[in-house]
C-alpha cells in the first residue's frame, strides 16, 4: 500500500481550506465552548477538559474543539499562519487520483499506522539548553480536527525572532502553556486520532537530529515518557536519495518545494507553514520512490534510538 494512494484522496480536503488561516486559539476561562459531540469517534477515553483549543478542520469554514483540564488565563492568544493560496495550487490538481484498490474491491484500504505530518520552532540549536516555542501538526489522514498547532511559553527570552518570527512577547505570557501544560494537550490530540491498535507515525524533516531530540528532552524537563507506540520518520535521508547528497542545501524543505513547484506562502519558518509544505513534498517523494507505509514503518526509529543528553531545567 503506497502512501500516495492513501493520501491522495484527502489532499482534496487540504485545496478547500487553502487561501485560509489555519487557527488556534487559546482562550479566556470564562469565554470557553464546549462541545459534547466533538472527538465522538476517538478510539480512547480521557478525562474531562475545561479549556478548549478551536482547531481548524481541513473542511471550509467548520471548527471543531477538544480540551484540556487548566485554564488559560488572560487575553485572547491567536495564532494565524496564511497556508497555500487556491489559486496557485491549480497546477497541483494532478496530485488527485483515484485509489485503484476502492474502486475495484469497493473497500478502501485501512493505513497501518496514523501519520502525523509535525515540525516545531525553538529558542536556538541545542536540544539540551535551548526550548520549544511552537508546535504544528497533520494527520495525513484528514477529517475534523486534522491539524492543530499552538505557541508554547518557554519561560525565557527569544534570541532569533527574525528566524521566525515569534518574539519574546508572543510567548512569555501567563495565558500560553509551558511545555508541561502544552503535554496533555498533545496527548489527548493524538489519542483522538490514533487507530485503534495501529501506532503512530510520526514524520518530520531534518527530525532524527532536530525535531524529536527537541521533544525527548521537553518530555525529559517534565519527567515524561513519550508513549511507546509513538514511531518516528525523518523525510531528510529519504530525500537525499534523489538529490546529490553533496550539494549544501539539495535537501533542505525549501529546496524540495521548489523541486516539486509547490508554491509556499505565508510566513517563513513557521510550524504549520512547513507542516503544510511537507505534506505535499512527502506524498512527491514516496510516489517517485514508490516507498509503502509499510516500508516507511520498516525504516522508522524510535525515541530509544536517539541519542540524547539529560537536558537542562
Amino acid at each position: 500500500m503506497s502512501l500516495y494512494s492513501i493520501c491522495c484522496g484527502n489532499f482534496h480536503q487540504l485545496w478547500n481550506s487553502i487561501g485560509h488561516s489555519c487557527r488556534i486559539r487559546f482562550l479566556k476561562s470564562h469565554s470557553r465552548i464546549i462541545s459534547e459531540t466533538v472527538l465522538q469517534n476517538r478510539r480512547h477515553k480521557t478525562g474531562p477538559f475545561s479549556t478548549s483549543i478551536l482547531a481548524r478542520s481541513t473542511r471550509k469554514g467548520s471548527k471543531q474543539s477538544f480540551s484540556n483540564n487548566r485554564h488559560l488565563h488572560g487575553e485572547s492568544v491567536e495564532s494565524s499562519i496564511e497556508v497555500f493560496k487556491q489559486s496557485d495550487l491549480q497546477h497541483l490538481k494532478s496530485l488527485q487520483c483515484y485509489n485503484i484498490e476502492e474502486k475495484v474491491s469497493g473497500v478502501k484500504p485501512e493505513c497501518p499506522a496514523t501519520i502525523l505530518v509535525f515540525d516545531i520552532e525553538t529558542t536556538g540549536f541545542s536540544r539540551r539548553g535551548d526550548r520549544i516555542i511552537e508546535f504544528a501538526v497533520r494527520d495525513l489522514a484528514g477529517g475534523k480536527n486534522s491539524t492543530f498547532q499552538t505557541l508554547i511559553n518557554p519561560e525565557r527570552v527569544i534570541p532569533n525572532t527574525h528566524i521566525h518570527g515569534i518574539s519574546t512577547n508572543m510567548v512569555c505570557r501567563s495565558d500560553i502553556p509551558r511545555f508541561g501544560e502544552f503535554i496533555p494537550i498533545l496527548l489527548q490530540y493524538v489519542l483522538s486520532r490514533q487507530m485503534a491498535g495501529k501506532p503512530v507515525l510520526w514524520v518530520a524533516h531534518n527530525g532524527k537530529t532536530f525535531d524529536v531530540p527537541f521533544l525527548i528532552c521537553e518530555f525529559q524537563r517534565c519527567k515524561m515518557e513519550m508513549p511507546g507506540d509513538w514511531l518516528f520518520v525523518d523525510t531528510l535521508p529519504i530525500a537525499r536519495q534523489l538529490v546529490d547528497g553533496k550539494t549544501k542545501g539539495a535537501a533542505t524543505l525549501k529546496t524540495l518545494t521548489e523541486r516539486y513547484k509547490i508554491p509556499v506562502n505565508g510566513d517563513a519558518h513557521r510550524a504549520m507553514q512547513d507542516v503544510t509544505a511537507l505534506c505535499y513534498v512527502l506524498q512527491k517523494l514516496t510516489l517517485e520512490l514508490k516507498i509503502t507505509v509499510p516500508q516507511l514503518l520498516e525504516n522508522s526509529f524510535r525515541v530509544s534510538d536517539v541519542a540524547t543528553t539529560p537536558a537542562k531545567k
